[in-house]
């Protein structure tokens, strides 16, 4: 596993975080700290991948004892595409930032799990937010509370030709949690940060 840096964009600058694992700093995650935007919102086309991998995907190191728990579930993704999901569909092979295979597969109702693999080197990362405290290393998504409504499993946007990953989940427990769609970018094998607005 890589360690992986956090980047957090705003209009003072950026914000470096090194943390271990790819949990984002989840004081950030209720949205609290966002200011009304006055910028569009990021756009896949605005972020596009630099080159598209289409060789064949190296084996993923599965080096932690976390990573090793599913290592079924990250090796049926890469070599097979199972939860390899590609304009709607399971297809093997890379499905964002041009050599990251993004897999995801349940793990109850509702209940997501998500891990990157970089088709090239085979390294495994986490996703950019988790369910658990800062710095963990955790596969595990935050759910989707909107309102009152029953969880469910939080809305993960993604595209091969694009390093922008945008997710919808609510990662702060508390009785009327906030729901946000936060915005990240894939460079230099670290998320990016670039804004979260609260969901209505």
């Amino acid at each position: 596993m890589q360690k992986t840096r956090f980047v957090i964009e705003n209009r003072w600058g950026p914000l470096r975080h090194k943390l271990r694992g790819a949990s984002v700093l989840l004081f950030l995650a209720g949205c609290a700290w966002a200011q009304p935007h006055s910028r569009a919102l990021p756009q896949f086309k605005d972020y596009p991948a630099s080159e598209i991998f289409s060789g064949t995907p190296a084996a993923p190191k599965l080096v932690t004892p976390l990573e090793q728990d599913y290592a079924a579930r990250i090796r049926g993704g890469v070599e097979k595409g199972y939860g390899v999901f590609r304009d709607g569909k399971e297809k093997k092979g890379p499905n964002f930032a041009g050599d990251m295979i993004v897999v995801q597969w349940g793990c109850g109702s509702p209940c997501m799990r998500m891990a990157l693999v970089n088709a090239r080197t085979g390294d495994v990362y986490y996703p950019p937010i988790s369910l658990n405290r800062v710095g963990a290393p955790s596969f595990d998504l935050p759910l989707l509370i909107i309102g009152e409504s029953v969880p469910q499993n939080p809305r993960v946007r993604s595209r091969l030709n694009s390093s922008l990953m945008i997710i919808e989940a609510t990662p702060s427990p508390s009785e009327h949690p906030p729901c946000c769609a936060y915005y990240f970018v894939w460079r230099q094998n670290r998320w990016i940060l670039l804004r979260s607005d609260r969901l209505r």
